[in-house]
């Protein structure tokens, strides 16, 4: 196993334990075969992540499906719906939500079939109004709304993470993009994020979407939910892997000089974190070299990239440089969208020799760098 392949084993690991315990609703269209995320579901169910599916079942055909999946070592527990059980204008459920609760609590993962489509034409597949009903029933972490258009959606949006007071733009890009006809299931999305559901991901209904979202830094759905405390501190020991892990990528690309965890943790004190409801999602690092203090080591999380807070983190790290009585703060990077970013900041560009001499005594100057400079009052 080599170190990429190891740096993959903690971030599932980091995701598997992020995520035990949590309920998680997802809901299965007809187009989308139950067969397809089974793999991915078994991984869940694994991984101590308590999974509650809601299917269409036209053909009655999914009790066999689940008796050779348990035959095969899953723990699926059926509950089966009529139309005189659920009436979704009235948010009515004919479930024993406390039968299901205790189901999930031994281990067991309810499938939650329904045969009927509950009368007339509906602007929300009627999978995704149950589904969403029994998340907010049952207090769920996530729902997942899995259907075949979350892909092109995901193609026309510059990021895949989007909060309730982003919807309306969203819908706006979309429009703009030629796909008419979302806009019933964003006030759906809005409406589920108004309901408490915490999280709210469409996903494409294909075989390691859903091990992908769930166990990986990038994801592969759009992730909805409301805005989020966020908190912007010095990082701590207990932050070592994930600033590994968030640096990884930027060091694989070449866009960052490696730095090992020992490194890391032996310098904890200069790195900073933006955090997010207890999840990390970027850093940096401040370093004093004589009278001058650097920043580097940006490196933000995909899905949560565009939304400033890269430049939240710059401007707490210039705040800290100047309360060290620093005559100003440089930064070097090989990455054009960087350049952009530190002179938005108001930094100018330098020549590298007019750099710290103590900078200069440990750097590569092959390294095809540009350096920026910015005095400090």
């Amino acid at each position: 196993m080599n170190a990429k392949e190891l740096f993959q084993a903690l971030e599932f690991s980091h995701y598997a334990e992020r995520f035990r315990d949590n309920v998680f609703v997802v809901a299965l269209p007809l187009d989308v075969p139950f067969q397809d995320l089974l793999l991915d579901i078994k991984v869940l169910l694994g991984y101590h992540i308590r999974v509650v599916l809601v299917v269409p079942d036209p053909d009655f055909a999914i009790e066999e499906v689940i008796r050779v999946s348990n035959k095969r070592g899953t723990r699926f527990q059926l509950a089966m719906m009529t139309d005189a059980l659920y009436d979704p204008a009235k948010g009515a459920l004919g479930l024993d939500l406390e039968r299901m609760r205790g189901a999930l609590a031994a281990g067991k993962s309810p499938v939650i079939a329904y045969h009927a489509e509950f009368g007339g034409d509906h602007e929300i597949e009627p999978t995704y109004a149950l589904a969403a009903t029994v998340a907010e029933r049952l207090g769920a972490n996530k729902l997942f709304l899995v259907g075949r258009s979350a892909g092109a959606i995901e193609a026309a949006l510059p990021r895949t993470h989007v909060t309730a007071d982003e919807l309306e733009g969203l819908l706006g890009r979309l429009e703009g993009a030629g796909l008419d006809g979302h806009g019933p299931l964003l006030d759906f999305v809005r409406g589920g994020l108004a309901r408490e559901i915490p999280d709210i991901v469409l996903l494409e209904g294909k075989p390691t979407q859903l091990f992908r979202e769930v166990f990986t830094h990038d994801g592969a759905g759009i992730l909805f939910n409301t805005a989020r405390r966020a908190l912007v501190r010095q990082a701590r020991v207990r932050d070592t892997t994930d600033i590994a892990l968030l640096l990884r990528p930027e060091i694989e690309a070449g866009r960052i000089l490696p730095v090992d965890e020992n490194t890391i943790e032996r310098n904890i004190a200069n790195f900073w974190t933006y955090e997010v409801e207890g999840l990390l999602v970027g850093v940096a690092r401040l370093k004093r070299y004589g009278d001058w203090t650097e920043l580097a080591h940006f490196s933000t999380l995909p899905r949560y990239r565009g939304k400033g807070r890269a430049r939240e983190l710059a401007l707490n790290m210039i705040e800290q440089a100047a309360r060290m009585n620093s005559e100003g703060v440089f930064a070097l990077s090989v990455d054009p969208r960087m350049w952009e970013f530190f002179l938005s900041l108001g930094f100018h560009e330098t020549g590298r020799e007019r750099l710290p001499a103590e900078w200069q005594a440990q750097y590569d100057f092959e390294r095809p760098s540009h350096g920026f400079l910015k005095e400090l009052p």
